[in-house]
């Protein structure tokens, strides 16, 4: 298939590799940022400069994957192009690990944060602190979401707390994914 395609009709693309071979995992970086170059490439060509069909790259495993060159300013300049990357990240160490100071741009272009657990304190207290803080009837303040309730969330229940651009944080159940029904 010719990837220029890919912005201007529904496609489905999957590159899996095994997490066991890290030997391949280039191939899946080198796909990305060629991806993302060509899509660029003919966003340019329209009135809007965006992509007629919205493209989503959803990078499972993305910190375990080898660090893509000009991740920050691709997730940067993706929006306006319509296109998004949805990152799964099982570790904040780990993609500060990857991408140095680059994380804290990665981080603030994601809108939308879905956290499901961890026990780095760091991160905790980020959500925490992001999630924000309300008076009491005493006029004492008081977290929104404490540490200690994102340390608690059931994972039983599929307990998720989502965060989503300005709006209030919101601890919701998910529904386990056999829940759905099939295509």
């Amino acid at each position: 298939q010719d990837m220029r395609r890919i912005g201007r009709e529904k496609t489905a693309v999957y590159v899996i590799v095994p997490d066991e071979k890290t030997t391949y995992h280039f191939l899946v970086t080198t796909f990305i940022k060629q991806a993302y170059e060509v899509l660029i490439s003919e966003a340019q060509k329209e009135k809007n400069f965006k992509l007629p069909v919205r493209v989503n790259f959803l990078l499972d495993e993305f910190c375990n994957m080898p660090k893509i060159p000009d991740m920050p300013s691709m997730i940067s300049a993706a929006r306006s192009r319509n296109m998004r990357y949805f990152l799964v990240a099982q570790s904040m160490h780990q993609l500060i690990g990857k991408y140095g100071d680059d994380a804290q741009t990665i981080k603030g272009n994601c809108d939308n944060w879905v956290f499901l657990t961890s026990k780095e304190l760091s991160l905790l207290n980020e959500i925490s602190d992001l999630c924000g803080s309300i008076y009491t009837s005493d006029g004492r303040q008081r977290k929104l979401i404490s540490v200690s309730e994102l340390q608690r969330l059931d994972k039983t229940k599929g307990e998720a707390l989502i965060m989503h651009a300005r709006q209030y944080p919101l601890i919701t159940e998910m529904a386990d994914i056999d829940m759905y029904d099939a295509f």
